[in-house]
């Protein structure tokens, strides 16, 4: 029995306004306790509410968004994001292990480029959030595991969708940054040991400085 044409479509505008809005959360353009009002979103999208609604409870399947007298994007404490990258470290240590075995070499040189463009220090914090979700993205398409990818887009709960701001001082972004170049030497030499133990640590060392903005030990 086939599908009728319009619920296909139904689920398909469902689609496009869950990515959407998953991606506005994700990257703070939109932040938390912002109200997510249907009507808006249609408007915005130019979808009806129908689809609008569908993609609003998968978000909050997702833990993204709740009901709050309405949708509202959901405020994520320090402790939680911190469990959520207990998880990440180990997805995105085995993403970094496939990779190093299938990568390819246009990967690597767009890698080595978003390396060198996250260095310019004349760029912005939000600039350089989004630079090492690009990079990280690539590592993960690269491991090309459908499951990987599936748990990598599920733990993406980045620590700018707090309300209170996480503070990198410049030893920081050095360490973010040596560990970038390292990752990628690992990918570039096939060492799949290496490049899963560097990516635990970077993702261990982003924790240890939302730790110290929270204070939480």
């Amino acid at each position: 029995m086939t599908t009728p044409p319009t619920a296909n479509r139904s689920a398909d505008r469902a689609d496009v306004v869950h990515d959407r809005l998953r991606e506005a959360i994700l990257s703070a353009e939109l932040r938390p306790n912002h109200r997510l009002v249907e009507k808006e979103i249609g408007d915005w999208l130019e979808v009806s509410r129908t689809p609008v609604r569908e993609a609003l409870f998968r978000l909050a399947q997702e833990g993204l968004v709740v009901q709050r007298r309405g949708w509202v994007v959901r405020d994520h404490t320090a402790a939680e994001i911190l469990e959520i990258m207990e998880a990440r470290a180990g997805v995105e240590a085995h993403a970094a292990f496939l990779a190093a075995q299938r990568i390819s070499e246009p990967a690597l040189t767009r890698l080595e480029e978003l390396i060198e463009t996250t260095e310019d220090d004349s760029i912005s914090r939000l600039q350089r959030n989004e630079l090492n979700s690009v990079f990280h993205d690539v590592i993960t398409e690269a491991a090309t595991n459908t499951v990987v990818e599936q748990l990598h887009r599920r733990t993406r709960i980045n620590y700018w969708n707090l309300n209170q701001p996480v503070v990198f001082t410049p030893a920081d972004d050095e360490i973010v940054n040596t560990q970038h170049r390292r990752l990628v030497a690992s990918l570039r030499a096939g060492d799949g040991e290496t490049a899963a133990r560097v990516a635990r640590e970077h993702v261990e060392n982003t924790a240890r400085i939302i730790r110290v903005t929270a204070g939480l030990r």
